[in-house]
């Protein structure tokens, strides 16, 4: 009717309302810096041994210090920088020692990840680690030792999350992050040959099989022989 006003939109949203929108919460913008900061030290943008500081840090990821604070807490208890007291922090190094601990934590939490699995798998999980190994594998015959590196990380994290233990799960993912920077390291300083990349069909095998054994018998096959590498390279 003429006589009637046409009614206006009511504010809905908190722009519209004029709220200023909320600050990133603490724990998140923590959690940013915690990511950022190890994706840094694992591709080697913060090489092994270079000394760091909040300040820098802080800036560099334009970050406020107090979150960069908890990331390195965070950082420092999985070993990717060391704190020394009165001196500063510096970048984990990859000594021998360091690098054959890695080893023996990997056997051991990798032998007990595919005995699970055996029992927990489903069959669109084994196809789904069928096509992500069949990447790596392929990725390791074209000679492009990274893109190799990027993907045997990616299918032995997706392998341990199938496993649904949120303990287990993390952990193993910290230890295939060493693992992806010390190969890097290798890799960038042209210590690497095509004799470091296995193929990992025999694992699919037992998988396939549900056979916990010869599951861990393949996982002891694939760490001793990173190990043996490794010796060799040092």
């Amino acid at each position: 009717m003429s006589g009637q006003t046409r009614s206006q939109p009511v504010p809905s949203t908190p722009a519209e309302l004029g709220a200023v929108p909320s600050p990133e919460p603490p724990a998140r913008v923590s959690q940013t810096a915690y990511q950022e900061l190890r994706a840094r030290i694992v591709d080697l943008t913060y090489p092994p041994g270079e000394m760091v500081n909040e300040l820098q840090l802080s800036k560099a990821l334009g970050i406020g210090r107090m979150p960069i604070r908890e990331a390195v807490a965070r950082l420092a208890q999985e070993r990717f920088i060391w704190v020394i007291p009165r001196r500063g922090m510096v970048i984990a190094n990859l000594s021998l020692t360091e690098v054959l601990n890695l080893m023996e934590a990997r056997l051991i939490v990798e032998t007990g990840l595919v005995r699970e699995l055996c029992g927990k798998v489903s069959d669109a999980e084994l196809e789904e680690l069928t096509m992500l190994f069949k990447a790596v594998d392929e990725a390791g015959a074209t000679g492009d030792y990274l893109h190799f590196l990027a993907r045997d990380h990616e299918a032995h994290v997706r392998l341990a999350e199938m496993v649904r233990n949120d303990f287990l799960g993390p952990l193993a993912e910290s230890l295939h992050l060493h693992n992806l920077r010390f190969w890097r390291y290798c890799h960038r300083n042209r210590m690497v040959t095509d004799g470091h990349i296995q193929p990992h069909e025999t694992l699919l095998q037992a998988l396939r099989r549900r056979d916990p054994d010869a599951a861990e018998r393949e996982i002891r096959h694939l760490v001793g022989t990173s190990r043996a590498s490794l010796q060799n390279l040092f």
